[in-house]
């Protein structure tokens, strides 16, 4: 068996918001920089791009999927009528059919153009039924951020609660950008499931490609193969989860429902009462000041969870009331059966990681992670030093301070977890902030 970098969940562009310079040559390129060995396809029941994956795609002995050199699993996103996405894993082009024939009496876009990503009329349980049913593989899609997923705000507090009968099908969950393991193992519902750590991209650049993956030891990159590493089974395992750091993702905080200002305290030293009128408004945040940030933080996420919490900046400059939303963190704060994650035996390690591009920019101080200062420069580290995941995870620090020192020391940094952030939310990444 061998070692594989698998990122199991894309877009195409046949779903809103992607890329059209998306491709199967443009992935290829990024998957070889980054050090990716599998990809998901995206949105394989759409059928202008389900027609390009069969024409485009070889199959070899062991039933894997390829494109040149990187394999894919046929994969795609579905939402289901509590508005839940669901990730779901095909083995091979006649499973995708079949099902794409069952589910379109109870879709209205499922071969349309924009269908991506189809909304399907079943309940979640029903669903997991029919696509279990067919030998396809099916799991909750980022699964605490506060839109289109099963644990956000006023929705599911558990897998039963979802999926009822068909529970025990779900055989994984995907962590979402917001989350990571030590976030979702204070559930104790998720201790039997596989977590996977996937990027959901909607383009193929190197700040959105793999910045998510999941390391599987299996015996080659095919669906058979992956689905025993999911249920842990004849050795076959997740042996690493890597992504971002929750707090750099776009839901990790607390956030206005309208403006989409993120929600912050912080310590004060001088008396002020608790009842949240001491704050400040920024372009980005509410910043409250309290003496004890973290009980009145957590006081606000109890008013905030019952919907009785407006946006100080809209009411003040709007003169409206919009309602704060509950971010990631404050969601599993609010449902969470352990106050610390309870990692059982079979949980991998969760490694948190930066896009190489982003910290390039932020040295350079740079906004735009497309700016072509910043993607020469990633092109020169990769030729100088390997795959991006080498350099993050695996390359010595002296090998990577003898091409760039300053690149060395936040990565250093990273795999210390010393770097700070400020976190995301209302659909904004968060930032690492560090000095150099």
């Amino acid at each position: 068996m061998d070692l594989f970098n698998a990122d199991l969940h894309i877009h195409s562009p046949h779903s809103i918001g992607v890329s059209k310079s998306l491709s199967l040559d443009t992935m290829f390129d990024t998957c070889k920089k980054k050090g990716l060995n599998i990809l998901g396809t995206g949105d394989v029941l759409q059928p202008d791009w389900l027609k390009l994956l069969e024409d485009n795609l070889e199959k070899d002995k062991n039933g894997a999927y390829r494109y040149k050199d990187i394999y894919f699993i046929l994969q795609t996103e579905i939402e289901d009528q509590e508005s839940v996405h669901e990730v779901v894993f095909f083995e091979d082009f006649d499973m995708v059919r079949t099902i794409q024939k069952k589910l379109e009496p109870y879709s209205s876009n499922i071969l349309g153009e924009w269908g991506g990503r189809p909304r399907v009329n079943l309940s979640p349980r029903e669903l997991v039924d029919i696509i279990s049913d067919e030998g396809a593989l099916i799991g909750p899609a980022h699964a605490f951020t506060p839109f289109k997923a099963i644990f956000r705000q006023n929705k599911f507090k558990t897998l039963e609660e979802c999926y009822a009968g068909a529970t025990k099908k779900i055989k994984f969950i995907e962590l979402g950008l917001s989350a990571n393991t030590d976030l979702a193992d204070r559930l104790e519902c998720l201790k039997d499931v596989t977590f996977l750590s996937n990027s959901d991209a909607h383009s193929q650049g190197p700040r959105s490609l793999g910045r998510e993956f999941n390391k599987f030891y299996i015996d080659n990159p095919s669906f058979n193969e992956i689905l025993q590493a999911i249920e842990r089974k004849n050795g076959r395992r997740i042996t690493l989860n890597v992504g971002l750091n929750p707090k750099l993702g776009k839901y990790n905080v607390m956030f206005c429902n309208k403006c989409r200002r993120r929600i912050l305290f912080k310590k004060v030293k001088k008396q002020v009462n608790t009842i949240f009128n001491q704050y400040s408004i920024t372009d980005n945040f509410v910043i409250y000041y309290a003496n004890d940030p973290i009980s009145s933080r957590l006081d606000y996420i109890e008013q905030v969870s019952k919907n009785k919490m407006i946006c100080p900046a809209c009411k003040e400059q709007l003169n409206k009331n919009f309602k704060i939303k509950l971010g990631v963190s404050e969601r599993i704060e609010k449902i969470s059966t352990y106050n610390e994650p309870k990692h059982p035996n079979h949980r991998p390690p969760y490694t948190n990681a930066v896009p190489l591009v982003d910290i390039i920019r932020s040295i350079k101080n740079i906004k735009s992670s497309t700016s072509k200062t910043v993607l020469n420069q990633y092109s020169k580290i990769i030729q100088g030093l390997g795959t991006e995941f080498e350099i993050l995870i695996d390359i010595p620090i002296s090998k990577i301070e003898n091409f760039d020192p300053n690149i060395a020391l936040v990565i250093q940094a990273l795999r210390n977890n010393e770097i700070e952030y400020t976190p995301g939310g209302g659909g904004t990444y968060g930032q690492i902030n560090f000095q150099i």
